[in-house]
């Protein structure tokens, strides 16, 4: 599965604005896209398809993920497809939402985040008639047993899309700006549950500092994930999206060890994160969305975000089901294609050095032509 036309148009408007505004390209965060398969025209008559996504927990207004969703789903509504969606409170509540899409007709299931895979890849084997998707996971083939290429492996089938986002490699951009913004030499990052659509911003923000010290012989640290040996801060508990105190209080922990920049990966628990580092007059890193934005009260501590194009993902695969495509594939979102992006600095535009601004445009470049890989700055 490929993004449409539309993210490119979005990245290179997007562009056009930004040096309009700032008089060079320097001056912004970088962005790039790569040419993609056309989607269908606007003139489509989508009215006989019904497109459902089932939310994770976090819920609507979690400023992330789930309403990156939404926004996709309600773009699909504009274009005339019927729409239906479900929230889960708790992770019981997964088969009996998605069962639920079932009963009402859902043409096309997509299903937001990675705990729902085993719900998802059951009703997509015992429904083969209905579309079935999943932010931030792929299908597990590995059968009961665990084990990849045993007689108990299952393959992916015509009905399933895998929406999945290199986001380690727009969080490695972040985790080199943090590196050269810091002026105590120390970020701090968690995670809602160890899970890849976590740690691979953890991932990223790890790199990003490694590439940064190496490169300007510097020794900035990174609280809470080891990527060498992938332990790190989490969470946990009962409510790991949505606990914004227990976000202030873990960002006031690694405040304590020195930290000025904090990168949460734990949807609007995160938010609680942020809005800490705003009163205490230091730094975040948001993620999924530009959170500048979807968080405008805490915009002054955001230096940017880590996002991925979520929603633009989610209309494309229901314009896909609807053409005849079910799945049978893997998206994969990232540099090079637009599916995830640096977002702009905004108010921190001017104040982010030249050197420091070229120095993340090069990485870019490099990441995209894969002259550098995230993998290779976590050892």
């Amino acid at each position: 599965m490929q993004l449409s036309r539309r993210l490119i148009a979005l990245g290179a408007t997007t562009a056009i604005i930004l040096s309009a505004c700032s008089g060079s390209s320097a001056s912004t965060a970088p962005s790039t896209a790569s040419s993609v398969a056309p989607s269908a025209s606007a003139a489509t008559d989508y009215s006989s398809w019904k497109a459902c996504v089932a939310f994770d927990t976090g819920g609507l207004g979690d400023k992330g993920f789930n309403d990156l969703a939404k926004n996709g789903l309600d773009e699909a509504a504009a274009l005339g497809f019927k729409t239906a969606y479900s929230e889960a409170k708790g992770s019981t509540d997964y088969t009996a939402n998605i069962q639920r899409l079932i009963d009402q007709g859902c043409k096309s299931i997509i299903a937001v985040g990675f705990n729902q895979q085993v719900p998802t890849q059951a009703a997509a084997l015992a429904n083969t008639d209905i579309a079935f998707s999943q932010v931030d996971s792929v299908w597990d083939s590995t059968g009961p047993d665990g084990k990849a290429n045993t007689a108990d492996d299952v393959k992916q089938p015509a009905n399933y899309t895998g929406l999945d986002f290199q986001i380690d490699q727009a969080a490695m951009l972040a985790g080199y700006l943090a590196a050269g913004w810091s002026k105590t030499g120390i970020m701090g990052t968690y995670g809602g549950a160890q899970f890849p659509g976590v740690t691979r911003f953890m991932d990223g923000y790890s790199a990003g500092i490694a590439y940064f010290n190496k490169e300007q012989s510097k020794t900035v640290k990174l609280l809470g994930w080891d990527a060498a040996k992938q332990t790190g801060q989490f969470v946990g508990g009962d409510n790991p999206w949505g606990d914004a105190a227990k976000g202030e209080q873990l960002a006031k922990n690694f405040v304590d060890q020195g930290a000025d920049i904090v990168g949460p990966v734990a949807g609007s628990t995160g938010n609680g994160s942020i809005k800490y580092m705003f009163n205490s007059k230091k730094w975040a890193i948001g993620v999924d969305t530009d959170q500048a934005l979807s968080l405008p009260d805490y915009a002054g501590a955001i230096l940017t975000s880590a996002q991925k194009v979520i929603d633009v993902a989610v209309l494309d695969t229901f314009k896909a089901n609807a053409g005849g495509s079910l799945g049978g594939s893997t998206y994969e979102g990232t540099l090079a294609n637009g599916g995830v992006a640096l977002a702009p600095f905004h108010t921190f535009d001017s104040q982010i050095s030249a050197d420091l601004k070229a120095g993340i445009t090069a990485l870019q470049g490099k990441l995209v032509d894969q002259s550098v890989k995230v993998a290779d700055y976590l050892k």
